[in-house]
């Protein structure tokens, strides 16, 4: 009889569960429902970022008047009940590469482009779009994915400049369509968006329909902090850095989040610039990233930031590794490698 009556106690338990279970998030897609991936591809400061970032409507990637500041392929997501497009901004395809780092960021462009179903190619209308975009994508595609051009910082050309090259795009092999666009302003983005969608093939949601991106929190806050180092510091020493986040500490109540996070350059004079005399440059970079992760995350925090050397870690492969450049999700803490990292 008493195991009788744990089995009852058990059913009503499961019964209870089901009960607040909300049912329509096993409802199926309607009919004609599109899924698929849209890969943005461009040189470096062409408007990627920017124009990723007007697709989802909120700040994702990185936006600075500075070039190659996107070092991992961004995924930003787009739903409405009828579909769901997955954006992939991915780092500017330079040259020629100089390290390491460079040819990773290149060999993720190169798998983006793979493994879209649309191809959006960027150029900057006012630094020979002609040129930018030769060589930019490789001769034969594996995968031919219907491909677009966007021509972007349009509105600091005349109308007729414009045309001229909107129907030298139309004339290449294989573009499709031709978008004159500023993507500052925010203006030309929708068009895009639909000529997207009409070219995503019908499928199921990939993402919750809710999601904004796959890359956890952390990814984002270390990301602010690079972008107010692009944006406060000059010449080599941005180029220089990455930035790890140790932890994120969510506190209840009336105490703040906790945020430990490690810039890590390359040469302990680098640590000194960063530093800056008696540590007034590592503060103000800290109030303006604080300032931005608070507004990204919706509460207040407080950023322990400290400074670390790993002499040459663009150009070897284990640093990479070790610091996420290969995987923007990495959680593991980074090894201190074949010599203790300097810290400040």
């Amino acid at each position: 009889e008493e195991e009788d009556e744990e089995e009852d106690e058990e059913d009503v338990k499961t019964i209870d569960v089901l009960s607040n279970f909300d049912f329509n998030l096993l409802a199926g897609d309607p009919p004609g429902h599109r899924s698929g991936y849209v890969a943005i591809v461009g040189r470096p400061n062409a408007g990627k970022s920017t124009l990723l970032n007007q697709l989802v409507g909120t700040k994702l990637s990185i936006v600075t008047f500075k070039p190659q500041t996107t070092r991992h392929r961004i995924l930003g997501i787009v739903s409405e009940d009828r579909y769901q497009m997955v954006l992939l901004d991915t780092p500017g395809v330079m040259k020629e590469e100089f390290n390491k780092l460079d040819e990773m960021m290149l060999k993720s462009v190169r798998n983006a482009m793979a493994n879209a179903d649309v191809l959006l190619a960027i150029v900057d209308a006012t630094r020979d779009p002609c040129g930018a975009f030769e060589g930019l994508l490789p001769e034969h595609r594996a995968n031919p994915a219907p491909l677009g051009v966007i021509i972007n910082k349009c509105d600091l050309l005349q109308v007729d400049e414009i045309r001229e090259v909107k129907e030298y795009f139309e004339r290449i092999p294989g573009v499709e369509r031709v978008f004159p666009v500023s993507a500052l302003a925010g203006v030309g983005h929708d068009a895009v968006r639909e000529w997207a969608l009409t070219h995503l093939p019908e499928g199921p949601t990939l993402y919750p329909k809710d999601t904004i991106s796959e890359h956890p929190e952390r990814f984002f806050i270390a990301e602010i902090i690079r972008e107010k180092i692009f944006l406060q510091y000059q010449q080599e020493v941005p180029y220089s850095t990455q930035v790890w986040v140790e932890s994120h500490k969510e506190r209840d109540g009336v105490k703040k989040d906790l945020i430990l996070a490690k810039i890590f350059c390359e040469r302990k004079s680098q640590m000194g610039i960063l530093i800056g005399k008696e540590g007034r440059a590592l503060k103000e970079l800290s109030t303006a990233a604080r300032l931005d992760i608070e507004k990204f995350l919706g509460r207040p925090v407080f950023l322990d930031l400290g400074v670390k050397v790993r002499e040459g870690w663009r150009s070897d492969e284990g640093s990479l590794e070790d610091l996420g450049l290969d995987d923007p999700n990495k959680l593991e803490q980074p090894a201190l490698g074949p010599a203790p990292d300097i810290t400040a």
